[in-house]
């Protein structure tokens, strides 16, 4: 929020605040809060508040603390694929043809989310938990289709980076530290960390491994970890600082108001001009030899 908010020491106007990236953080920030809060709920109601033991409580799938929690994993991933499909938008000059598969993905896993929600709110799976006959359809479609997403949306701007910075080779010197090779580097990281997550996630869970639940609740976190991640790397504007004047381009700040992590290319030229050496030296020295022999021949013999 404060690279979003803040700038020089106090905070940005109103017209030059990502309201967009705000609304996002802060809808992720309240996802993940809730998350966490749900699980220490849990924990003090098996542990401390029950009088039973804590394996009947934590069995109870259809508790509500259990939906809860799983509402704000599928809440969390509606927004960070919503984002990053919105950044893929921008990129590509809001070309809705290009994002037209991954938005069918993205609807595909909030479906399977929102009945993975219902069927665990409604059916009685005590004892079997998230891997019940009935939920496991749609867990594994969700994550599939969240995973298919993100690979498929990071790839596409990544390439359209890429394609934007290969010209540049021709017409710069200084090309490996480019902000756009940072900017490549960063959205490279964040989908590899929120993919191998996944991949994790997805096979413990056709595993029925008991660590699916502590990686689910960490996917939830990581999701909020990468969307800022591309912020504070990109958007505080430390990469697009120029180290040199000639024949080096940056990523204006403010060019896009989309606050995504490509802006408006500027290309700063220094054109320097040699001029050639004197022509007429021959003819000051002809003058001057011409001038001296005028003097001989008025001097007395």
């Amino acid at each position: 929020m404060r690279v979003l908010l803040w700038t020089e020491g106090w905070f940005k106007a109103v017209h030059l605040v990502n309201k967009k990236m705000v609304v996002a953080a802060l809808l992720m920030f309240t996802f993940a809060t809730m998350d966490v809060s749900f699980h220490l709920r849990h924990n003090l109601e098996a542990f401390v508040y029950f009088n039973g033991g804590a394996i009947e409580i934590f069995n109870d799938t259809s508790n509500w603390i259990n939906v809860m929690k799983m509402a704000c994993y599928v809440a969390q991933t509606f927004v960070g694929d919503a984002i990053l499909l919105f950044r893929c938008w921008v990129v590509y000059g809001n070309n809705w043809l290009v994002i037209g598969i991954p938005i069918l993905l993205w609807l595909g896993t909030t479906v399977c989310g929102a009945m993975t929600i219902y069927v665990e709110a409604t059916i009685n799976t005590s004892g079997k938990l998230l891997n019940a006959s009935n939920l496991e359809p749609f867990i594994t479609s969700m994550l599939c289709l969240t995973l298919v997403t993100n690979v498929l949306t990071t790839s596409l701007i990544v390439y359209r980076i890429w394609r934007i910075r290969k010209p540049l080779r021709h017409h710069s010197t200084v090309i490996v530290n480019s902000p756009l090779t940072h900017v490549v580097v960063v959205l490279i990281e964040s989908g590899l960390m929120y993919t191998i997550s996944i991949i994790i996630l997805f096979g413990l869970y056709m595993a029925s491994n008991n660590g699916q639940y502590g990686v689910s609740n960490a996917v939830v976190q990581i999701i909020g970890i990468t969307f800022n991640l591309i912020i504070t790397s990109v958007d505080r504007g430390e990469p697009t600082q120029p180290s040199s004047n000639t024949g080096r381009s940056h990523i204006s700040h403010q060019a896009s108001q989309g606050g995504v992590p490509l802006h408006m290319i500027n290309i700063q030229t220094t054109v320097a001009r040699f001029p050639d050496a004197p022509t007429h030296t021959k003819s000051a020295e002809s003058d001057t030899e011409n001038s001296s022999t005028t003097k001989n021949d008025w001097e007395p013999r």
